[in-house]
């Protein structure tokens, strides 16, 4: 077995699997941005950009559609453009976590429950041994639920500067 190919079709194995989990319309840069909104209420546009891996058109695009479909809206608040998750919001980002959770345990159904359980010991020791900015923290962790990972690894990551 080749080291970076493992890694790799695991990759890209979890990412299909999600990808497929996706309530209709949506793609992964929708429910990430609907994470971040829901979990950063009232975050501005620019806290966003700085996220979701788009150009400021590109995000400004995407809130277009968000907007359009009643996932969020967005308020100036003096010089910055702040947003919100409406309801119809929430419900498709539980409807996503849902789904998510599901995914998971469709990628991972070849292991028993103490192999799932020691990947988490692993995959939690590589995440916390990668020092990362809280923005880069927040980018990882843009598909997570967060109101349901109280020991965050990725957090425990962070830079203290």
């Amino acid at each position: 077995m080749h080291e970076s190919n493992l890694w790799a079709a695991w990759t890209l194995r979890s990412h299909d699997v999600l990808t497929a989990a996706l309530p209709d319309g949506l793609g992964l840069r929708d429910a990430a941005a609907l994470t971040l909104v829901e979990s950063h209420p009232e975050c501005s546009v620019d806290w966003l950009l700085a996220r979701i891996g788009l150009t400021q058109s590109g995000t400004v695009r995407l809130i277009d559609r968000l907007e359009s479909l009643g996932y969020l809206t967005r308020a100036r608040a003096g010089r910055a453009v702040r947003l919100t998750l409406l309801p119809a919001g929430r419900d498709v980002l539980r409807q996503w976590n849902e789904a998510r959770e599901a995914a998971g345990d469709e990628a991972l159904r070849g292991l028993s429950p103490s192999q799932r359980a020691e990947l988490n010991v692993l995959l939690g020791q590589a995440l916390r041994r990668t020092e990362r900015l809280r923005v880069d923290a927040d980018t990882t962790c843009r598909l997570c639920d967060w109101t349901a990972c109280t020991e965050c690894p990725v957090a425990e990551s962070v830079e203290q500067t």
